[in-house]
């Protein structure tokens, strides 16, 4: 296990050695106005996929009439295919609009893979793990209208439509109660409020960004479920020396009965890196991440990082539940100047093992 993940990181450090990375500025007036495009290839490697291949772009620009004093907009879009057969599409999103005022932020996408499954609580044995495979079309959207300076307050919507499942025949999650173990469709609409002081959306070194959604799920939306969930995401920053920052993140959420359970909560996510992806999941999650970032030289920089959390049934037995810490390191590199946008490659150690992952954007 040591010596693949650290051929795997060998291995992206020398793929982002040989790429090359576009940037250009156009200016139009009639939509938007200093854009700056960068783009690279991407290739990778889990136990789920198998070898990866793909490309990943993102532009940054002003609306018309927006000032350069206020975040830039993004736009992403990524495009991968696997050694088994998988594709992964997405096209992440953030618009802002008079002065920050408005904010509509979002995700399409259109996946084929597989996602890991133990069973369901904190105490799931480790051999149980098996894979399952599921084709959907994702679409995220929030809009926001700031009601106070930083507070935005909004709609949003989700929409998960799962098909063609396949699970091993015999396996956990066969043998598992759980819904959703057919196809179906997660539709769900929901209010949410965040408070926002990050002095920029890439990289912030100061502020907080706290969010709170409340999301229910009806069979009046098209879903094939009726539950409801809700999370509370909390992250602060906090410039130490020159170019040091100290991030930390503190999540909670909860969802009621009869919620799927590929939409159930989790760790192996961004903030726990170093355990297993969806290796614990519930209904409940209650986490914590610290990190800590600082430049090396030029462009490249470096991240310490731990985390511990737990799921539960509910939030009220998070609290006295198991938690399971997690650790690591890694490296940034800076792709574009103007904005901090970074792509990283961690390493995260856990009583189980570790896990290398290489993507863009901090994980917080």
């Amino acid at each position: 296990m040591q010596l693949k993940t650290k051929l795997q990181f060998l291995f992206f450090i020398s793929l982002y050695s040989l790429a090359s990375f576009g940037q250009g500025n156009t200016t139009n007036d009639s939509l938007v106005k200093n854009l700056k495009i960068s783009a690279f290839p991407v290739a990778f490697y889990t136990p789920e996929t198998a070898f990866g291949f793909g490309g990943l772009g993102i532009g940054n620009f002003w609306l018309r009439g927006e000032s350069k004093e206020t975040r830039p907009s993004s736009i992403q879009l990524g495009l991968s295919y696997t050694t088994k057969n998988q594709i992964l599409a997405h096209m992440p999103f953030e618009f802002y609009k008079d002065e920050e005022r408005w904010r509509l932020l979002g995700e399409v996408g259109f996946y084929k893979y597989f996602y890991n499954f133990y069973g369901v609580g904190i105490n799931t044995p480790e051999e149980n793990e098996e894979t399952y495979e599921v084709t959907f079309p994702r679409v995220r959207l929030s809009l926001l209208r700031e009601v106070v300076p930083n507070l935005s307050i909004g709609v949003g919507y989700e929409l998960d439509g799962f098909s063609n499942l396949k699970i091993e025949e015999g396996g956990t999650l066969e043998a598992s109660d759980v819904p959703g173990k057919g196809d179906g469709t997660v539709s769900n609409v929901g209010i949410l409020a965040f408070y926002d002081t990050r002095d920029n959306i890439f990289f912030p070194t100061k502020g907080f960004y706290i969010q709170g959604n409340f999301f229910t799920s009806s069979k009046l939306l098209g879903s094939s479920f009726n539950y409801n969930k809700f999370e509370l995401d909390n992250r602060f920053y906090q410039k130490v020396g020159k170019e040091q920052v100290i991030a930390a993140n503190l999540f909670l959420a909860n969802s009621s009965e009869n919620t799927p359970f590929y939409d159930l909560y989790y760790l192996g996510s961004k903030r726990s890196r170093g355990i297993n992806n969806r290796r614990f999941q519930d209904n409940a999650e209650l986490s914590f991440a610290l990190e800590y970032r600082f430049p090396i030289a030029g462009r490249f920089g470096g991240a310490a990082f731990g985390s511990t959390g737990t799921v539960a049934p509910d939030l009220g037995e998070a609290l006295s539940s198991v938690y399971k810490p997690a650790a690591g390191v890694g490296i940034r590199y800076i792709i574009n100047k103007r904005d901090g946008v970074r792509i990283r490659a961690d390493y995260g150690m856990s009583a189980e093992g570790g896990n290398f992952y290489f993507t863009i954007k901090e994980a917080f």
